[in-house]
């Protein structure tokens, strides 16, 4: 048996959606550590996604549990330095540990974590429940990788070798229950805990900025039965509140009315959030009606724009029209429409841009902007890494607030008018009345976007002082 830590990232200045959602808890690592208790292994979760580097709890809990192996997520490319640095520091204190790197920068990145000097063992790709428990007893073990799918090693050649199966999909359904213990938050408009739920995996959209299709595949569901499950099991646990982590929730509409009927008739009380389409809900009003009376009380929406420029180069599939639609039935719901948008893409001009500030804001409850960013596994990121487009190979440069796009615009004008409409954003008026909104969600996701944006400005100011070279 061996002995497991998995652990987050720990808390950057540009995780600003962190500050906005701070009670959503790693559900990837609570489902691999379910996993690995399944098969026998004492699996530990440990949450740094609010803490600094090398918090004293990390510390404390490494010195108490003992780990053979700590495993990190890293799902965010910016990540992935700090997450190696931390990694280093641990290696030179706890030089018996074995590192695993999984998510999806490790994925698509993998020769960042598996430098010659690097302090990661392996890399475990995509998903990684049908492969972990394989790949933590070699580690253990000291045995070879050789022969075991889905990882990605350093030979003592110094070469990366791959896996020959490097992708393994596992069925949903058949997964034992997450490992909760431990690592649930306290709820935000409730007593009791918030948890984290999965629907489905997967997305049968092809969006341009998006790595879900490539890096999980075609979209795989849990059943109904599956997913109520799961809900009584956290009732049972003292849960109220939960997030649906799906990228496209909803995409098979006859399961989300099963589960959503279901929690009516049992009267179960919970408030929860979803990912979800414009297109979805403006094809599904009474689904979103029986939502609401389930307990939706939010709902994040990619409309990315309102001009058929912004739409054709996200291929996004949807519409000003349909965006305006979605926003009006999720309302007329009570439902908190958070609507999330892209800037300066390479064909949009300033019109555009002008659209999306305009109609986002008027579109939703709380409007969230991003400059167009290439992330690996994305469409748009191998088309310009193909093309030799991309400004950067610096993975801290990956944060959706740098424009990388060689070619197009320029990156100082792009900065200047994103960062300019944004600071107006939070300095006008019907932004600012909302720190005292009546309705308690708008009005408190609010107050944590204006401490967000405060964290990721000074963020930004102490990285540019950083970098400046020293005047001798």
């Amino acid at each position: 048996m061996a002995k497991i830590l998995l652990t987050t990232p720990p808390w950057q200045p540009f995780h600003t959606l962190q500050v906005l959602f701070p009670n959503i808890p790693p559900l990837g690592l609570q489902i691999l550590a379910g996993v690995l208790r399944a098969g026998g292994h004492e699996a530990r979760v440990f949450s740094a996604q609010h803490l600094r580097p090398l918090h004293p709890q990390l510390i404390k809990t490494i010195e108490e549990f003992k780990p053979d192996i700590i495993g990190f997520s890293n799902s965010e490319l910016p990540n992935a330095p700090m997450v190696i640095n931390v990694a280093r520091e641990l290696k030179r204190r706890y030089p018996a540990v074995k590192f695993l790197a999984g998510g999806q920068a490790p994925t698509f990145k993998p020769e960042l974590f598996l430098g010659p000097a690097g302090p990661f063992d392996a890399v475990a790709l995509y998903e990684a429940e049908g492969t972990v428990t394989r790949i933590v007893e070699a580690l253990a073990s000291g045995a070879t990788l050789e022969g075991v799918p889905g990882c990605v090693w350093r030979a003592p050649n110094g070469a990366l070798k791959r896996s020959a199966e490097e992708k393994v999909l596992c069925d949903l359904d058949s997964q034992p229950l997450p490992c909760w213990e431990g690592s649930l938050y306290k709820a935000s408009f409730s007593d009791g805990l918030f948890a984290a739920v999965e629907t489905s995996r997967g997305c049968p959209f092809r969006c341009t900025f998006c790595p879900i299709p490539s890096y999980y595949g075609a979209p795989r569901y849990k059943s109904a039965k599956r997913i109520l499950a799961e809900l009584r099991a956290l009732k049972a646990l003292g849960v109220v509140e939960f997030s649906i982590n799906d990228d496209s929730f909803a995409t098979r509409p006859e399961i989300v009315r099963e589960m959503f009927e279901t929690m009516l008739r049992e009267r179960m009380g919970f408030r929860f959030g979803v990912q979800i389409r414009a297109d979805i809900i403006a094809a599904n009003p009474a689904l979103i009606e029986l939502g609401a009376k389930a307990g939706m009380f939010m709902a994040v929406v990619g409309f990315e724009g309102y001009t058929s420029t912004v739409q054709d180069e996200s291929d996004k599939g949807n519409s000003g029209d349909i965006n305006r639609t979605a926003s009006r039935i999720l309302r007329a719901n009570g439902v908190t429409v958070y609507g999330t948008h892209i800037f300066g893409g390479p064909a949009s001009g300033l019109g555009d841009s002008l659209a999306t500030f305009f109609y986002g804001r008027r579109n939703s409850d709380l409007f969230r902007m991003t400059i167009y960013t290439p992330v690996p596994g994305s469409r748009l990121y191998a088309d310009l890494a193909g093309s030799l487009q991309l400004s950067s190979q610096n993975p801290e440069d990956f944060y959706e607030g740098k424009y990388l796009i060689k070619g197009a615009h320029n990156p100082k004008l792009v900065h200047l008018s994103y960062y300019f409409l944004l600071a107006l954003h939070y300095a006008l008026p019907d932004t600012l009345l909302k720190l005292f909104y009546r309705d308690q969600v708008i009005r408190c996701f609010m107050r944590r976007a204006y401490r967000g944006a405060v964290y990721f400005v000074l963020g930004q100011v102490f990285s540019f002082f950083k970098s400046r070279p020293k005047v001798a």
